[in-house]
């Protein structure tokens, strides 16, 4: 069963569904879609580990804005958020599947080939946590990715995956921020970028947050993350 509901964006209406679709593994993954357009590109939206898709319920709708098409996915390694329970999550933990970073990595490929035969256009993503540092290798893996933004991303697959050394790989625009606290940490991660591909936003404001809470009300500063990210947008078109 789709559930569909109806918001407002700036150029009209935003269609809310929530879609399944097959990871390689056969797992079946759940995701919220936020359709502006046919003809809009996507943002697919990876939440922190141990979180849902219900982390970008305000995130969405305002990238909405931006003229493109969000899908909000729940990955195997989560949970529950804010009410909104992690579908695929628990479907994982019923059938034990495995959570590697190479399974989680499944469920990511497998949105971004949903997305494709949606728009059949290039898709960026976007990430936090755990989840933000696999989006940092997947994007410089698939030719679909157009662009990639990673919030407190870090070595979290040590010692199987050093992401450090997968985004060497990367030629394509970067964003990546985080709080105050972990800024040299998250520098030092993306130090094998090269400048040229590379936004590594750093709040002034304040000491920001980690992850998604940057973006949200919780941060009462956000507005200083949106206008790094509006103006990462702007240089995409």
């Amino acid at each position: 069963m789709i559930l569909l509901t109806l918001g407002l964006s700036s150029f009209g209406v935003i269609r809310e569904s929530t879609v399944t679709f097959r990871s390689d593994d056969g797992l079946l993954i759940t995701a919220d879609q936020y359709l502006t357009a046919a003809d809009h590109p996507y943002i697919l939206l990876f939440h922190e580990q141990g979180s849902s898709r219900g982390e970008f319920q305000q995130i969405a709708r305002r990238l909405c804005n931006m003229d493109y098409n969000c899908l909000a996915v729940d990955l195997r390694n989560g949970r529950d958020w804010d009410f909104v329970s992690n579908e695929t999550a628990k479907r994982c933990r019923e059938a034990r599947c495995p959570v590697s970073a190479g399974d989680i990595e499944l469920d990511i490929l497998a949105a971004i080939r949903y997305a494709t035969l949606q728009s059949n256009l290039p898709v960026i993503l976007f990430g936090s946590g755990a989840n933000g540092s696999l989006c940092l290798k997947v994007a410089g893996e698939q030719e679909q990715v157009k662009a990639v933004i990673a919030l407190s991303p870090g070595e979290y697959f040590l010692p199987d995956l050093h992401i450090g050394e997968t985004v060497t790989n990367l030629t394509k625009p970067v964003f990546i921020t985080s709080g105050q606290p972990e800024f040299q940490y998250v520098s030092q991660l993306a130090a094998g970028i090269e400048p040229q591909y590379l936004t590594l936003f750093e709040p002034r404001l304040g000491e920001g947050g980690r992850g998604t809470a940057v973006l949200t009300e919780e941060n009462p500063r956000n507005s200083e993350y949106w206008f790094a990210l509006l103006l990462f947008f702007k240089d995409l078109l």
